[in-house]
């Protein structure tokens, strides 16, 4: 199956009454995971596997302005080269290959495009939150094979003391992005154009955290690529 990569991101709000902007930041692996689900669809999807791919490769940053927190600046870089299946039903010889077809020019094309990038514009709120537990939904674009498109990551997120933990999903179709779904036999077995994008983050303050006046630009890092079958 033909897949396509993702990758997304998430960041959320201090709650401190200071005006200052604060920067968060989440690696992995103890920051978190971020997980891609390509789905499986046909008359003999029985036949095939659904697929589960982990980045192992991304930084995720926040720049959180205490007294608007709909301003905030979300990014998350993904290395397009590092997606990769955690489908326990594979074979290890499957797996590798279907690691590398995610990575390869039908898909990811991590040659060419090895970084796969989430920019948030603005943090929508939903009401009834507290300082400690936000819902929302964190709009920005996604930049994937040098192609940039609308993506809204929806969110929630609880704080306890210097640490936001963040959990969020998203959808992102393939042909947005000029990838075609796998489809073999007719139709008959293929897989979904929109994947499902799973976020768990642990979001610190970073090294420039500390109370300041200006803004910076949130930190780089990668990860990404994913399979097909």
């Amino acid at each position: 199956m033909r897949f396509l990569s993702l990758a997304l991101a998430v960041g959320l709000a201090s709650t401190a009454p200071v005006a200052r902007a604060a920067e968060w930041e989440a690696l992995p692996p103890s920051g978190g995971r971020i997980v891609v689900h390509v789905l499986k669809k046909g008359f003999f999807s029985g036949f095939a596997h659904d697929h589960h791919f982990e980045v192992t490769e991304w930084e995720a940053s926040a720049d959180i302005p205490d007294e608007d927190l709909a301003t905030t600046s979300v990014q998350v870089v993904l290395s397009a080269s590092t997606l990769h299946d955690r489908q326990p039903r594979l074979s290890e010889s499957d797996r590798r290959k279907v690691d590398a077809q995610a990575s390869g020019p039908d898909v990811l094309d991590a040659e060419h495009h090895p970084q796969v990038e989430f920019r948030s514009r603005r943090l929508e709120l939903e009401p009834g939150g507290t300082p400690e537990h936000v819902r929302g939904t964190l709009h920005g674009a996604l930049v994937l094979r040098g192609q940039s498109a609308p993506t809204d990551v929806a969110i929630e997120a609880e704080r306890g003391g210097e640490v936001w933990r963040v959990r969020g999903t998203a959808r992102v179709k393939q042909t947005t992005f000029g990838i075609k779904p796998f489809s073999g036999f007719g139709g008959t077995v293929g897989v979904k154009d929109e994947l499902e994008i799973e976020i768990a983050l642990t979001l610190r303050r970073g090294e420039r955290g500390a109370p300041r006046t200006g803004r910076t630009e949130p930190s780089r890092q990668q990860s990404g690529g994913a399979p097909t079958r």
